[in-house]
C-alpha cells in the first residue's frame, strides 16, 4: 500500500482519541440535558426529537410520561431483542417515552383490531404477532379491562410497531418519573 491508502500509526491514534473525545462530549451533553429535564427521543414510538420535562404530577390520559418498565417478562423480551436500549433503569434498560391512554377507571378493550379506551378507538393500536424480523411478539390477553387504581395503560398511536401495553399490559403508576411535552419534534 502507498502513503494515500494506508493510515499512518500516528493517524490512526489522532482518530481513536478524536472518536473517543467526540463521544464522551456526547454522553456529557446527554447527562447534563437530562439534568436540565431535557430529553432526547431518537426511538420510533413517540416523534423523534427534544422533550422537557414539565412535572412528576400524577399521570393522566394524553401525557407522555418517562418510565422505566419494571423487572418482568415483558422488559426483559424488550431488552434482549433490542426493543429497550441499555440505560438508567434499575432493570439496565432505557428510561422510556411513552403516551398515556388509560388511567385509574377507566375501561379499556383490547381486541385483535387494537384498543379502545372508554369505547374510543385508538389508531394503530392492533397488537402485531410477529416483530420486524419475523419472531412472535406477546400479546396481552383480549378482553375487557377497567383500571385499578395505581396502574396506567399505555399506548402509543404514533407507531403500529410501538413496544407498549398492548404487549405487556397495564404499568404501575410507581414506574412513572415524570411527565415531558415535545419541545422540538420532526413529524
Amino acid at each position: 500500500m502507498n502513503r494515500k491508502q494506508a493510515l499512518t500509526r500516528q493517524e490512526k491514534v489522532r482518530l481513536v482519541v478524536g472518536i473517543t473525545g467526540f463521544s464522551a462530549a456526547i454522553g456529557i451533553f446527554v447527562g447534563i440535558a437530562h439534568a436540565e429535564g431535557l430529553w432526547i427521543n431518537t426511538t420510533d414510538s413517540m416523534p423523534v426529537g427534544l422533550w422537557l420535562e414539565t412535572s412528576s404530577h400524577l399521570a393522566r390520559s394524553g401525557d407522555v410520561v418517562l418510565l422505566c418498565l419494571p423487572d418482568a417478562p415483558a422488559e426483559s423480551l424488550g431488552r434482549s431483542r433490542g426493543y429497550i436500549a441499555h440505560g438508567s433503569c434499575p432493570t439496565g434498560g432505557e428510561v422510556l417515552l411513552k403516551p398515556v391512554a388509560a388511567t385509574a377507571g377507566d375501561d379499556v378493550e383490547v381486541t385483535p383490531s387494537g384498543i379502545s379506551v372508554n369505547g374510543i378507538a385508538i389508531r394503530n393500536s392492533a397488537q402485531l404477532s410477529r416483530d420486524s424480523l419475523r419472531r412472535p411478539l406477546p400479546a396481552f390477553p383480549a378482553g375487557q379491562y377497567r383500571v385499578p387504581f395505581g396502574e396506567l395503560w399505555l399506548v402509543s398511536a404514533h407507531n403500529a410497531r410501538s413496544f407498549d401495553s398492548r404487549y405487556f399490559g397495564p404499568v404501575p403508576v410507581a414506574a412513572v418519573r415524570g411527565t415531558v411535552r415535545p419541545l422540538w419534534v420532526a413529524e
